[in-house]
């Protein structure tokens, strides 16, 4: 069944349910519950203005739309457990994909709580396929010098699953695992975390060791590299900060877990220093074309979208702080012999000179071309990623702290 099919099948039964061909299927389905509501609770539309509460299951509802909303979910959800086999991996990928693009479309918590058990599902089936994929890759090398026709035979087997779906699987599989580590900041706040206080080695300017938040108490205990958590509205970016002790290469292609990953994860330059604030804080992420990681931030060279997303939120683990975004810029890495600045090893300031001469060249490349509100006195951030415009072209967005004068 595909996408057009399904939604005119959910259409179709939404409408069949309530016995009226010719009425429009959102005032079909309003009326029928609130219907329903009105028996099941004694309360009318004018009711719900003196008292709020619906409950469906464990889920409450505030409002009387919003249980309307739940109600609605509900029978798409029938409706599609009904016409797809959620159990057949790429019936699920086909599903989930549907719901992500909005053809498919719930407005309450369960049918959110819905699309994260298919996403669950996807995961879960599509890693047999992924390590599938991998051993094919190495049969295939084998084949090329050993000409066994059943290699051949198998990798032609495992291929007619093609590269695209595998594409596909592998993004949702590893944006689920970064999701459950994002999970690691919601859920570390509960009262075990908050009443046994994680001290670590590291002091403040006072001699007292420093505490970590709550919030990434547990993270930390997971992994060590930890140094904080790098969030900006409006993007995908909400992802935990780590950083190797002399290694800015060890992130590029390890997760959180420390497993090797082509995504890589979010790192600060080991240069930068998250107690005594060095004069720049630069943090490196891939820019992946799934969008996870750094690729949203190639959203910025849109100057609406910058106008309208100028907070960073960038909390250590001892405190939470704010930077605004003054510039977006443009370079490249530059070849060792090349007489060019490179941002990318500006970190502290020793002279006026130095830090005039970051200043010119954060100036100079604005994409803007706005002259940029800093000063040599600001606590700076630097997001570095790659960007495709020239051969090892780089995308950075410079911000200064604004939460602490």
């Amino acid at each position: 069944m595909n996408d057009n099919e399904l939604n005119e099948k959910i259409d179709e039964e939404l409408i069949s349910s309530f016995d009226n061909d010719s009425a429009d299927v959102a005032d079909i389905v309003s009326s029928d519950i609130a219907r329903a509501i009105e028996e099941k609770t004694g309360r009318t539309e004018e009711d719900d203005e003196k008292k709020r509460e619906y409950k469906i299951g464990g889920y409450v509802f505030n409002t009387y739309y919003e249980y309307r909303n739940a109600e609605e979910d509900i029978k798409r959800i029938e409706i599609i457990k009904k016409n797809i086999d959620i159990s057949d991996p790429e019936a699920a990928v086909k599903l989930y994909n549907t719901i992500r693009e909005g053809s498919i479309e719930f407005k309450s918590p369960i049918g959110e709580k819905f699309f994260d058990y298919i996403a669950d599902v996807v995961a879960d089936k599509s890693v047999g396929l992924l390590e599938d994929k991998k051993v094919v890759d190495e049969a295939e090398g084998a084949a090329k010098n050993q000409k066994i026709m059943a290699i051949a035979v198998l990798a032609l087997a495992v291929f007619s699953f093609s590269y695209f779906a595998y594409s596909e699987i592998s993004d949702i599989v590893e944006t689920r695992r970064i999701q459950k580590v994002s999970e690691l900041k919601n859920t570390s706040s509960s009262e075990k975390y908050k009443s046994d206080s994680v001290k670590t080695s590291k002091k403040d300017a006072n001699g007292n060791p420093l505490v970590i938040l709550p919030e990434y108490q547990d993270a930390y205990s997971k992994n060590s590299d930890l140094v904080g958590w790098l969030k900006i509205d409006g993007t995908d970016i909400d992802y935990p900060v780590l950083c190797k002790n002399k290694d800015n290469e060890y992130y590029l292609n390890h997760s959180f877990e420390k497993a090797d990953d082509k995504n890589g994860s979010i790192f600060m330059d080991y240069r930068s220093d998250i107690i005594n604030p060095t004069t720049n804080t630069i943090i490196y992420g891939h820019n992946m074309s799934s969008g996870m990681m750094f690729g949203s931030l190639k959203n910025y060279l849109d100057e609406s979208f910058f106008q309208q997303h100028k907070t960073i939120a960038f909390d250590t683990l001892y405190e939470k702080r704010q930077y605004e975004i003054v510039a977006v810029c443009l370079s490249n890495v530059a070849y060792q012999d090349e007489d060019q600045y490179r941002y990318y090893n500006f970190i502290q300031a020793k002279t006026k000179a130095e830090w005039e001469e970051f200043y010119n060249d954060v100036n100079g490349r604005n994409v803007y071309g706005t002259t940029v509100d800093l000063k040599d006195s600001d606590q700076i951030l630097t997001l570095s990623t790659c960007n495709k415009y020239m051969t090892d072209g780089r995308l950075f967005i410079v911000a200064k702290r604004v939460d602490k004068k």
